[in-house]
């Protein structure tokens, strides 16, 4: 990664900010009241009194307006305006930033490749040990040995770990350790991901630890218009509720007498008869509390998109063949709708604000309707998980946009820890990166990325949900405001590593882990920037959404149109900071 030669448009002028190591300045001139400079990781523009410093892959679009105006576009929401004074300079400057944007033709032209080579070297010319300053802590490194314990999954009686995707044999979006019950075979797991979408099977993210229940994730079922259907599947679906009530009383059993359990750790064959004699066999009081619950199928889409599916060979549940569980559609828009919503939310924030239409205007970008209903969802989630202890599927069409989504945020609520700095990088480690959402199409930083299409802002709009939360659960977040904020950055700016590629099976062939650092490195805990003051390790355990009305303090129904508060006074400030 060699320096580039400055080309300066003055001899006197002066690169106007310190270089990160790797980074190298390209161009520094004079635009109108200010200095501009180009480097292979930023935009620097310094003016008189303020000072604009944004990382090249976080510029969507650069345009020339008004003749002597570049007008810069970013993903996350800025809009930036540099006046020249010539035509034929805006032009100079306007080629320049274009081919600096554009998507790289391979993943080492990315800043985080460069920036990791040099810290290595500067490190060991200075002959000092800081390696692990670029690394994750080993609560990432380590997450799906820890969570499993911490969870505390009954790994003798219901439930086991897969290595059937060892080395994404089986599918390559998925991590190579799931959580499947105990007596489902790998053979019957290849059968299942022959009918999911992607080959992503239903896979065990999340255990209540008071009750059991279970959150699950996985693809579509692939019905298509002949309406097939896989007794495989339906046989997993069922047993994911039968693994949860085997769980719950294996459990009850250690507490009351310390029985010994059986090992299915092989992935040995428990027959439906075997299961309900263990039930039988149970106390009157005791067979009641682990019969297994009505399993909620939560499908992301609306049941006319599903339906629509089909006819590209997805689909969703038929009830009939799946007994005991139930089917809920949550309406919850494409990466299209997201995208042209942004992209309209962005708009808004360009144009000089009417106090008059202002709140009308941010309601039509759907922006805020769509927080909403993916708050709905999750916390669906959230009362079937912990109010009725039933175990709970999500899945969208393919898995990695709406269901990440849901089910990450369904776990913030559920769970105090995905609520520390700590737990926070562990969630988004394993329902984001492990899972495969795909980052390097979503925010257009992968090789040769140049499908509009395919890009969306879908973690943003995701952390924009978090900070949603924070704003109403002031003491329960260990992390404040700037830690999204920064998070929301770096998801962009590739001088980390973190969200290069679009699965983990990706980063592992382009050795990310090896070659980059981790954003992780940054956003720790240790960071007094991002500490929230108001933290309280002892606030709410579970976070439910109130209503907003004076004297009524019950947690909302499912489907009660105002389920979910938006702090629109929050949004308006934020909108007001963009421009």
């Amino acid at each position: 990664f060699p320096r580039k030669q400055l080309i300066r448009e003055d001899e006197n002028l002066q690169v106007p900010f310190i270089e990160l190591h790797g980074e190298s300045t390209e161009y520094v001139g004079r635009a109108e009241d200010a200095i501009i400079a180009l480097s292979n990781y930023r935009l620097h523009i310094k003016f008189k009194e303020s000072v604009v410093n944004v990382p090249l892959q976080l510029i969507e679009s650069v345009e020339c307006r008004d003749i002597f105006q570049l007008h810069l576009t970013c993903k996350d929401c800025k809009v930036i305006r540099c006046q020249f004074s010539t035509f034929e300079q805006c032009q100079d400057w306007l080629k320049r930033l274009n081919n600096a944007i554009r998507p790289p033709s391979k993943i080492e032209d990315l800043f985080s490749f460069a920036y990791h080579a040099w810290c290595m070297e500067v490190y060991a010319s200075e002959k000092e040990q800081h390696g692990d300053l670029c690394r994750p802590g080993e609560h990432v490194t380590s997450r799906f040995k820890n969570e499993v314990e911490r969870m505390g999954f009954d790994m003798n009686n219901a439930w086991r770990i897969s290595n059937i995707n060892e080395k994404y044999k089986l599918c390559g979006s998925y991590p190579q350790e799931i959580i499947v019950p105990a007596w489902i075979t790998d053979k019957e797991l290849e059968s299942v991901a022959s009918f999911r979408s992607w080959k992503r099977i239903p896979a065990v993210v999340y255990r209540h630890q008071s009750n059991g229940a279970v959150i699950s994730r996985c693809g579509q079922p692939e019905v298509s218009w002949w309406g097939w259907r896989n007794a495989d599947d339906e046989h997993l679906v069922q047993s994911v509720a039968k693994a949860c009530a085997s769980d719950s009383r294996s459990n009850s059993n250690k507490l009351m007498n310390g029985n010994c359990s059986r090992d299915f750790s092989n992935g040995g064959d428990l027959s439906d008869v075997e299961f309900d004699s263990s039930i039988s066999n149970a106390s009157g009081a005791e067979s009641l509390a682990i019969q297994p619950q009505k399993l909620l199928i939560l499908d992301a889409r609306s049941y006319a998109a599903a339906v629509a599916n089909r006819a590209k060979g997805g689909g969703c549940e038929c009830p009939e063949y799946y007994p005991n569980c139930e089917v809920v559609f949550m309406g919850m828009a494409n990466i299209h709708s997201i995208r042209k919503s942004f992209q309209s939310l962005r708009l808004l924030c360009t144009q000089m604000p009417d106090p008059g239409n202002w709140l009308s205007a941010l309601e039509s970008t759907k922006w805020l309707q769509h927080l909403s209903v993916l708050l709905k969802s999750a916390l669906l989630v959230v009362h079937a998980v912990d109010r009725d202890q039933r175990p709970v599927l999500v899945h969208c069409s393919d898995g990695w946009d709406r269901t990440p989504q849901i089910v990450a945020l369904a776990k913030l609520l559920l769970d105090p820890y995905y609520r520390t700095t700590e737990g926070f990088q562990v969630l988004v480690e394993t329902e984001w990166l492990d899972f495969g959402h795909k980052f390097a199409d979503r925010c257009g930083h992968g090789e040769n990325s140049d499908d509009l299409n395919e890009r969306c802002p879908v973690f943003l709009q995701w952390l924009d949900c978090v900070h949603q939360l924070q704003r109403q659960f002031p003491c329960s977040f260990e992390f404040n405001e700037a830690f999204l904020v920064k998070l929301v950055q770096h998801t962009y700016s590739c001088l980390f590593g973190t969200f290069l590629c679009n699965n983990a099976k990706e980063r592992g062939e382009k050795h990310t882990q090896e070659r980059t650092c981790s954003v992780w490195s940054l956003l720790r805990a240790a960071n007094k920037a991002f500490k929230n003051l108001l933290y309280s390790s002892q606030s709410e355990s579970v976070c439910i959404l109130h209503s907003p009305h004076p004297g009524r303090r019950e947690p909302f129904k499912t489907f009660q149109p105002d389920i979910v508060i938006l702090r629109v006074d929050v949004i308006a400030e934020s909108m007001r900071y963009c421009r």
